[in-house]
């Protein structure tokens, strides 16, 4: 009888030592042959990535709210996001040498614990890099940049730009209110046609170190061309001798070869988003307006991008791009 229970004993031992021996064998594979970094890359930066993407369309659309009730701005950069991960295991046998009646030796258990302690550092922008950002007038070679890369010149030039060889744009924003010329839609229209087709294109040169944009015409020009480059002629007051412009930042040109443009900054095009924020959830807009932001005491499911201020939601309502062009590319 003996000799039966001590070979009952040394079974039972031996299959909590196999069962002891998974465990610590599961462990250690997770934890030495596949790290925890390699396995969570793919998972963790597209899930940072959704999350910066949402959170950055939030912030500017609640400065752009803030704006409209006349706040002051106010912007947080993410400087570094950290993520560390924790994997601690453990095991544990326990033998009863002199076995009870049951005959039972004893046990085994094991652990595994997976942490994550994510770091996010945020930078508030103020000071010299506030003013820089947000003040000083957008530089028109980055402007006609983004042009030459193939976002549309009506567009930017709506957003982003006073006045072109004199004509203006014209702004609500109380704080920078004018008037607008209405030749100004018909300049950026043409402008718009001659990207589009070619026969105008944008080049950034350094001058001793200052960035300088040229705008050249084709040497080849369509019928519509040769109309809309009449029309910036006569609008424009424009001469030029060559193929080449020399595109300045200035009120009006000096020369008849000069595209004399004048930038917003920053603060100047937020509130001038601001102007399409509807405060009465009437959806009333204006024409003008650069953007359209509803608002009510409930946003709607399928926005772009909703926040809550002054106990009401605001959002920007969900547009469904072509199947064939991706939302995130410019239009050329």
């Amino acid at each position: 009888m003996a000799g039966l229970r001590r070979s009952g004993f040394s079974a039972a031992m031996s299959s909590r030592l196999v069962t002891l021996a998974g465990v610590v064998s599961l462990a250690l594979t997770s934890g030495g042959c596949i790290g925890l970094g390699g396995q969570r890359i793919g998972i963790d930066r597209a899930d940072y990535t959704v999350r910066l993407r949402d959170s950055e369309k939030a912030e500017l659309l609640s400065n752009i709210v803030a704006l409209r009730f006349g706040d002051a701005p106010s912007f947080l950069s993410v400087a570094s996001v950290i993520s560390q991960y924790t994997r601690e295991t453990s095991g544990r046998l326990h033998l009863d040498l002199s076995p009870p009646v049951d005959d039972s030796p004893g046990n085994t258990d094991g652990s595994i614990l997976f942490r994550e302690t994510p770091t996010v550092t945020y930078t508030p922008m103020s000071g010299e890099r506030f003013a820089r950002s947000l003040l000083s007038p957008i530089p028109p070679a980055s402007l006609l940049g983004m042009i030459e890369a193939g976002w549309a010149a009506d567009d930017l030039f709506h957003i982003a730009v006073r006045s072109i060889n004199g004509v203006r744009a014209g702004a609500r924003a109380p704080l920078f209110a004018t008037p607008g010329d209405p030749d100004f839609a018909v300049v950026v229209g043409a402008l718009r046609r001659l990207q589009a087709s070619g026969a105008l294109s944008i080049r950034l040169k350094q001058e001793d170190g200052v960035w300088a944009s040229v705008a050249r015409l084709s040497e080849t020009m369509t019928d519509q061309d040769r109309a809309d480059l009449a029309t910036l002629s006569n609008l424009l007051n424009l001469r030029p001798e060559g193929r080449d412009m020399r595109v300045v930042f200035a009120v009006e040109p000096v020369a008849k070869d000069e595209l004399a443009l004048t930038t917003r900054s920053m603060i100047e095009v937020l509130q001038e988003m601001g102007q399409g924020v509807d405060l009465t959830g009437e959806d009333r807009f204006d024409p003008g307006d650069l953007i359209r932001v509803h608002s009510g005491p409930k946003a709607p499911d399928q926005v772009h991008v909703a926040v809550q201020q002054r106990g009401r939601w605001f959002w920007i309502e969900q547009e469904t791009p072509p199947p064939s062009v991706p939302s995130c590319w410019p239009r050329s």
